[in-house]
This record gives structure tokens, C-alpha cells and sequence, in this order.
């Protein structure tokens, strides 16, 4: 029976990991026998938009996909998810045996399995609603961007459309943020693609925050975003609990933006280090591509780059932001005095070292909360949408552009333009250069080449004004920047802490100035000390899929009829490997205490009895790890043995002594009537199988119950205290276990 069910612990760990479903991407040869009339498929506004660009109606990507070749793989999937016309190819559910028949068939170009999590770019929101100070009708998100120059010249995004992908918009039929919206008619269409129905009013409140940055208007009647005036295309392509789907629904969320006709798309969703490589990140996952293919198709895209900022074995953004022609928006602190990179969120360079992010936002927001009042909310999930409402306010004062000139204007807008680093990008774009109020000011600095490096002199320097600074080599890559704190002496940069750098750029005070340098060390040298200081190298791919954690576990054996209730303690290490679903293993030690139910001996003098064993053993686990929801709830299975190291018995009596008239002569007192050390009455080995059921919070600690049922005995042979083997205790158990990665 043991032998069974470690056996089966073991089959079900192996089961889980070959035998589930998959969803895989299913392309196919071509299009034959397809028809395709644009003039019924897409909206009056896309076909205006296509015109404009110069995009081709009849193109074979906008073509639907052979119905014949979706129906025949359908018999070979427990679901179909959906169609791609711009990849041709169809998104299912099935086995990997299944996927391999697929691929057999005639029409099938190829079969590519999708290894994705999603991510809502994070939200880390308060739980009150907040009030909200009135000073003019700007909030500060906005009004970093210069939006008072929009607003004074009545700039709002009219005209425009704005597509917002995301996981439910619950309260934007009914919050009075959106009031503005409701009463015009500018909610054009919705669409929930995991539900396949039109409602889009529930599921995550991610989506509502977003959207009011990009259009909401605050109960003092501040604009939380700029784009107030402009029309909207709401979809659902996220759900809670899917890990693998979300880019099907992404890319044909997108194809129906376009349909649609869609302006602007944005996405506070991104994919990366919960499934993909940092070297994936290079623009060619195929939601990057079907970004790519929008922008081509005249659609203007911001997405986030993701809150991986933190994380040292990430040092990069996420797809679709790595795609060449979609803007990613990384995030600053709320501050519009203090210029500086929030903590969270993620650098650059794309894995193949392209410009990323191409811009930044406040990565600190106010928002609607989807009960009707107002929050504050943190992540780049709010940084790109409110990008993404400043550009469509951008695009309407220049509306003859195409979405890749526009994209160009947008970056050259930025007030650190044409600086450039993998923190700021060009940093946050500016309203007054689509409006035509940008002044000219005087620099405020110089840079002077001396014999041995390059100084920075300063005309003046200003309070809470920073120095941004970068180096280039050969290849125009960034081998590293940082930004400081101007100094009234000039700042010295010495060649021989430039690295192998080429050409140094620095902005400040929206001024900017190049020059070449002549670095010969072998590393750059200058950024060590320096807050927000990185150098150009990705981080070790062999360490991306490593998770390393300490654990604590508190456990109660459960009774039995000679055993009370027990207790086991353990901690320890545990590595494991993977993405989504994770294999590893722990080393920890166990401390046992066993009590035992004595009964009275038949001695008139002893009152109680209590036979205790301790025991220490050195554990080793295996296990697997699979994510329930996704980055928050996790459910571990595995088995572990152990060496039994230490063993302490004893047997106590608690006596009370009487003198021959039955009398009390003397207080209570404990006798030790046996105390064995060692293993010898005990299994050298044990071993088992054990489960654990995880809460994640603030991505670093996991909270959670456990269950062990032991499959060995503790006791092997006769026991001058216990007895005989059948005197075990329990195999089950039952605690709480608090795990810290790191």
C-alpha cells in the first residue's frame, strides 16, 4: 500500500506535467477558398484610417481563415479559442499528442505551443477612497505632460478612437468618472472575447482604473486623463485564472480594434518572466507581431513595460512592449518637481538592445474605483494609458500623420529628447510641442574634453534638477547611465572610467549635449555608486527560471489511541526551476515532539504519567509547483525522506507521597523513570509525501496550509516504553507553513 502511494504521488507529479492540455497556435498553409469583402467588414473609421496610411484593404492578412481547416482541427482539440486572420492561424486547447497529429495535416504550416503568463503590468491600489485636492482642472499625472497646453487650446481627443485591452471594466456603465462619455455615446463597442458575449461591465476592476486615466474626470471635475473628448472600443481579453490564453484573445482583441476602427490601442497588459526568456524579448513573440501588423494597419500603440524594475534577473521589458513600433511606457515618481525612475518599473534595452522604453509616465496614479469612488493606484499599467490619452490629444492636432510618424513625434516631444536611456527613454512627452508653445531657453551647462575625460560645467544649478548621463559604445548601445545631482564645480568624467565608451551624451534642464570620448577600461566604472545607475548587460539567463526560498512550517500530528496531539517544526531551503510550473527540491530540518497516552500505573503513590519522544531528522523534498492564479495562489506537491538524526525518550511520573494513615507527606514532585538516547528503538530513514496550499503576497512572501502523510514507520521494533510497532503515531498531519523568496 505504501509502495503504491508513493508511486502514485510520483505518477500524478509526471502526469500533471506531460499530460495536461496545452494551447498552441495552429498556422496554416494559406487562404484558399477564402473571400473577403473590406467594404462590409470593417467600420466607416478604419477604412478612413487605411486610406490615410496608405494601408492596403484588400491585404491577405485582413482575408479570413479557411473555415474548412478550423473545422477539422477542432476534432482534434478539446477547444477552439479563436482566429487570427493577420497570422492566419487558429488558437486551440489540446494535448501534446493531439498537437502532434495536427501538425501532420496537409494545411498546417506548423504548430507552435504558447508559453505566456499574463501580467496586468501590475495595480496596487489603497482600499479607501480617497479625496482629492482641487487645484485647477488638471490633476498632476496630466499636468506633467504639459497638458494645460491641450486644455487651453480645447485639445481632447475628439475624433479620435481608443481601443483599451484588458481583464473586465466593472462600473464604467455606471461610475460618474465616465459620465462624460455615457451621456455623448462614445463607448462605440465592447466586446469580452473569454466570454465570447458583448458584456464587458464586471471581472477585473484593472480595466476600469486604466480607462479613467486615459478619459476619466474626477469628482472636483480634474481631468485624470486628456484624452476626455475621444470615442472608445472596450475589450475583455484576460480572465483571472488562464495562464496560457490571454495572447490569443491580445492579438484578436487587436484584429477587432482594427475592424473597428481603432486609433490608438492601449495595453496595461504585458507577458514575460513568468513563461518567456529575457532573450524572447526581441520583438517576435507573435503578440508582438500582431502589434507590429497593427501599427502597419495605422494604429497608434502604448503599452506598458511591465514592474519588473525589482527583480535583478530581469532586467528587461515585456512583450508586446518589445515590439519595435509600439511605444513603451515606463514609469516615473508622482513628483513634478523630482525626475525620477519608480522602483517598479522595468528597464530596457530590448533583448536585442533596441531603444526600450521609449517614453515614461507617472507610474502613480489617481483612479476610479470601481465602487463608485476615487483611488490611487501604482504601476505601469497607469503610465501607459495615460500615454496613451495624451496621445490621441497629440494625433488630432496632426491628424495627416501616419501611427509610425506619429510615434517619431511623440518621442521627439519628450523633454529629455534626443537623449536617450533604458530608465527614462526619451522621458515624458510634452503637450506644448504638438501646440507650438515650446520657448526657447538658454543651456545651462557645457561640456568641456580636457586631456584625460570630459567635465560638465554649469551655468547654474537649480534645486531638484537632475543630470542624466549616458554612454554609447560603437554600436550606439548604452554601456551604462546614471543620473546625479548637478555639482556648482562641474561634474568630471574620466576616460578611464568610461568603459570601452564612444560617445557621451547628458541632459539637463531640457538641454542637450554630445561629445565624443575616448574610454579604455574594461567595464564601465563611473555609475557604481549612483542610485539610478545600470550598465547595458542582460541579466544570466541560467538564473531567470531559479526561485530560492526560505521556509518555516508549523505542524499538529493528529491523535490517535495512544497518542496525543503532536507537533512537528521544520525549516529550511528549497530551489526550484521553471516557469509557470516549477520543479524542485528542499533541505530542511524536522523537530519532532511525540506524546503519548499513558495510562495510570498501579502504584498507589503516582498521579500522572507522560512519555514524550523528540526527534531531529535531516528532510529532503522533491516537489512541483503549479500556479493556480496566476503570480498569487499556488498549490505544491511532492515527497520528501529524511534521516532521523537524534532521538530522546522519556518516561515522567508526577508522584504525591502519603504516609500509612493515606496522609500527603510530601509536594508534587516529577520522576524521570526512563530517559533513552539514540535511533535504536527507531527507523534510521523516513519518508512520505506531502502537499501545500499558497497565498502570494507583494510577489515575495507565501503564506499557506500544509498536509504530510507519513508512509514509514517511526517505531521498527519492540520499545521498552512504547511498546510494540503498532504504537506509531499517526501519519497524518496538518499546519502552516510561511515561505520568503529571494
Amino acid at each position: 500500500m505504501k509502495k503504491f502511494l508513493i508511486t502514485a504521488v510520483l505518477a500524478m507529479i509526471f502526469a500533471y506535467a506531460t499530460a495536461q492540455d496545452n494551447t498552441y497556435w495552429v498556422f496554416f498553409t494559406d487562404k484558399n477558398d477564402t473571400c473577403f469583402d473590406p467594404y462590409s467588414y470593417f467600420d466607416a473609421k478604419a477604412i478612413a484610417r487605411y486610406r490615410q496610411c496608405g494601408a492596403d484593404l484588400y491585404d491577405i492578412s485582413n482575408h479570413p481563415v479557411n473555415k474548412t481547416y478550423v473545422n477539422t482541427v477542432s476534432d482534434y482539440c478539446s477547444e477552439v479559442l479563436g482566429e487570427s486572420r493577420w497570422l492566419n492561424a487558429v488558437g486551440v486547447d489540446a494535448t501534446a499528442d493531439n498537437a502532434a497529429l495536427i501538425a501532420q495535416l496537409p494545411f498546417v504550416a506548423k504548430v507552435q505551443q504558447i508559453s505566456s503568463e499574463w501580467v496586468e503590468a501590475s495595480a496596487v491600489t489603497t482600499d479607501e477612497v480617497v479625496e482629492i485636492d482641487s487645484d485647477g482642472l488638471l490633476t498632476d499625472q496630466v499636468r506633467r505632460f504639459g497638458g494645460e497646453y491641450f486644455l487651453a487650446k480645447g485639445i481632447d481627443g475628439k475624433g479620435m478612437r481608443v481601443c483599451v485591452l484588458d481583464g473586465g471594466f466593472p462600473g464604467v456603465d455606471t461610475h460618474p468618472a465616465f459620465k462624460h462619455i455615457r451621456d455623448d455615446g462614445r463607448i462605440v463597442a465592447t466586446y469580452n472575447f473569454p466570454n465570447k458575449k458583448e458584456d464587458v461591465y464586471g471581472w477585473s476592476t484593472h480595466g476600469t482604473m486604466v480607462l479613467s486615466c486615459i478619459a476619466g474626470i474626477n469628482a472636483d471635475g480634474q481631468k485624470m486623463g486628456l484624452a476626455t473628448g475621444a470615442e472608445f472600443l472596450l475589450a475583455r481579453t484576460e480572465i483571472e485564472a488562464e495562464p496560457f490564453k490571454e495572447e490569443i484573445w491580445w492579438e484578436m482583441g487587436a484584429e477587432w480594434a482594427d475592424k473597428n476602427g481603432a486609433n490608438v490601442i492601449n495595453s496595461s497588459l504585458g507577458y514575460g518572466k513568468q513563461r518567456y526568456w529575457t532573450k524572447d524579448m526581441d520583438g517576435q513573440s507573435y503578440v508582438a507581431k500582431a502589434a507590429n501588423k497593427a501599427v502597419e494597419k495605422g494604429i497608434l500603440i502604448c503599452c506598458s513595460a511591465g514592474n519588473e524594475g525589482d527583480d535583478r534577473h530581469w532586467m528587461t521589458i515585456v512583450t508586446p512592449s518589445d515590439a519595435e513600433n509600439v511605444i513603451c511606457v515606463g514609469g516615473i515618481n508622482d513628483d513634478l518637481d523630482r525626475y525620477r525612475h519608480i522602483s517598479f518599473s522595468s528597464y530596457g534595452p530590448s533583448a536585442d538592445k533596441r531603444l526600450k522604453p521609449n517614453v515614461v509616465a507617472f507610474g502613480h496614479a489617481q483612479v476610479a474605483a470601481p465602487s463608485g469612488g476615487y483611488t490611487e493606484a501604482d504601476g505601469t499599467s497607469f503610465a501607459s494609458p495615460l500615454t496613451a490619452g495624451f496621445a490621441a490629444c497629440a494625433w488630432q492636432t496632426r491628424c495627416d500623420l501616419t501611427a509610425l510618424q506619429m510615434k517619431e513625434e511623440i518621442e521627439k516631444s519628450c523633454d529629455l529628447y534626443p537623449y536617450f536611456d533604458y530608465a527614462f527613454g526619451y522621458g515624458v512627452p510634452q503637450a506644448a510641442y504638438f501646440t507650438g508653445d515650446i520657448e526657447e531657453k538658454e543651456p545651462l551647462f557645457n561640456l568641456v574634453q580636457e586631456k584625460d575625460g570630459v567635465r560638465i560645467v554649469f551655468k547654474e544649478v537649480k534645486k531638484d534638477q537632475y543630470v542624466f548621463i549616458s554612454v554609447e559604445g560603437d554600436d550606439g548601445v548604452l554601456l551604462g547611465y546614471y543620473q546625479t545631482e548637478p555639482k556648482v564645480k562641474g561634474i568630471i568624467l574620466k576616460n578611464r572610467d568610461l568603459g570601452q565608451g564612444k560617445k557621451l551624451n547628458v541632459s539637463y534642464c531640457g538641454h542637450y549635449a554630445t561629445c565624443p570620448v575616448s574610454g579604455n577600461g574594461e567595464e564601465i566604472c563611473l555609475f557604481t555608486d549612483e542610485e539610478n545607475s545600470h550598465n547595458g548587460t542582460m541579466p544570466d539567463i541560467r538564473h531567470e527560471n531559479r526561485q530560492t526560498s526560505f521556509y518555516l512550517r508549523d505542524d499538529i500530528i493528529f491523535p490517535t489511541d495512544t497518542w496525543n496531539v503532536s507537533n512537528h517544526f521544520t525549516f529550511g531551503l528549497r530551489w526550484l526551476y521553471g516557469k509557470g510550473y516549477k520543479l524542485g527540491f528542499g533541505l530542511g530540518l524536522d523537530f519532532s515532539n511525540f506524546i503519548a497516552k499513558d495510562p495510570l500505573p498501579e502504584v498507589t503513590y503516582a498521579n500522572s504519567r507522560k512519555t514524550t519522544m523528540k526527534n531531529t531528522q535531516l528532510r529532503l523534498e522533491l516537489m512541483q509547483r503549479v500556479e493556480i492564479i496566476r503570480s498569487c495562489l499556488m498549490w505544491d506537491l511532492g515527497a520528501y525522506g529524511g534521516i532521523n538524526c537524534t532521538r530522546k525518550t522519556r518516561l515522567v511520573e508526577k508522584v504525591k507521597w502519603y504516609d500509612e494513615n493515606g496522609n500527603q507527606t510530601h509536594p508534587y514532585n516529577e520522576k524521570v523513570i526512563t530517559n533513552l538516547r539514540g535511533c535504536k528503538n527507531m527507523n534510521l530513514f523516513e519518508y512520505g509525501i506531502n502537499t501545500r496550499l499558497y497565498y502570494t503576497f507583494l510577489g515575495q512572501i507565501n503564506l499557506g496550509v500544509s498536509g504530510t502523510y507519513r508512509l514509514s514507520d517511526v517505531i521498527t521494533k519492540k520499545d521498552p516504553i512504547l511498546g510494540l510497532p503498532d504504537n506509531n503515531p499517526s501519519p497524518w498531519s496538518a499546519g502552516i507553513e510561511l515561505e520568503l523568496l529571494f
